[in-house]
């Protein structure tokens, strides 16, 4: 019999490594490293051509290469899943503070013959007239004309006294 051949009923040297491996560590505890090893160390003992073990080894480099690849991605992953974490809980403090903010600054608005309305904390309280345009505070005059005070171009055909009017019924 020749050095590389086996009896038939004998296992090859390499399979019973093999399979004393699985046994005895067991195949979900080996780390895809070890297996590489593994593979490499038995790829000396199997009976192959010297070209059919060099693209072995080859394919083994490149896996392993491809391992330390999915490492290096795994801990980027990571990194980048903490990063939305911190980003999904400043999100949702700022989502809490805005709505803190609407809440406290709520106005109640009343549009009134071309005249909006409004009651909420910046006008204490009470009901003042603003410009539907800009939102800015109005004003009336003797001269039958309701303006904006932030000069927009608004006005209404209001005196000062049916504003005092219109705001006594609010």
């Amino acid at each position: 019999m020749r050095p590389n051949e086996t009896c038939p009923n004998e296992r090859p040297r390499w399979t019973q490594l093999a399979v004393a491996v699985f046994l005895d560590i067991g195949l979900q505890a080996l780390d895809i490293m070890n297996l590489i090893d593994v593979a490499r160390d038995t790829l000396k003992e199997i009976p192959m051509a010297d070209t059919v073990r060099e693209r072995f080894s080859l394919a083994l480099d490149q896996s392993a290469g491809f391992e330390r690849q999915v490492a290096v991605m795994q801990m980027e992953l990571g990194k980048l899943q903490a990063l939305v974490e911190v980003i999904a809980l400043d999100r949702d403090q700022v989502r809490e503070e805005l709505k803190r903010l609407r809440d406290e600054h709520a106005e109640e608005v009343v549009i009134h013959r071309a005249i909006e309305f409004r009651r909420g904390k910046r006008t204490d309280g009470q009901w003042m007239p603003f410009c539907p345009k800009c939102h800015m505070p109005a004003m009336a005059n003797e001269e039958l004309a309701a303006c904006c005070t932030g000069r927009c171009g608004w006005y209404c055909d209001v005196s000062y006294h049916e504003l005092f009017r219109i705001l006594l019924r609010l």
